[in-house]
């Protein structure tokens, strides 16, 4: 009999520890906020457009490949 009640006793340990798991990450994602949705995919690549334009500069700029 003690197997069956250290059996139960584990398989109630790890579920608590699932549980409170997931409450600490829940609680993470909402104290860190959710990364921003994108809903207009057109805005998105207009954007997308512009920042490669100034990222390409930044790159250039320190390996003088002008």
């Amino acid at each position: 009999m003690p197997y069956v009640r250290g059996f139960l006793v584990g398989v109630l340990l790890a579920i608590l520890a699932l549980y409170v798991e997931g409450y600490i990450r829940s609680e993470r994602e909402t104290s860190a906020g959710e990364p921003q949705k994108i809903a207009n995919s057109d805005l998105a690549a207009q954007r997308l457009r512009s920042s490669l334009g100034t990222i390409k500069e930044e790159v250039h700029e320190p390996t003088g490949l002008n």
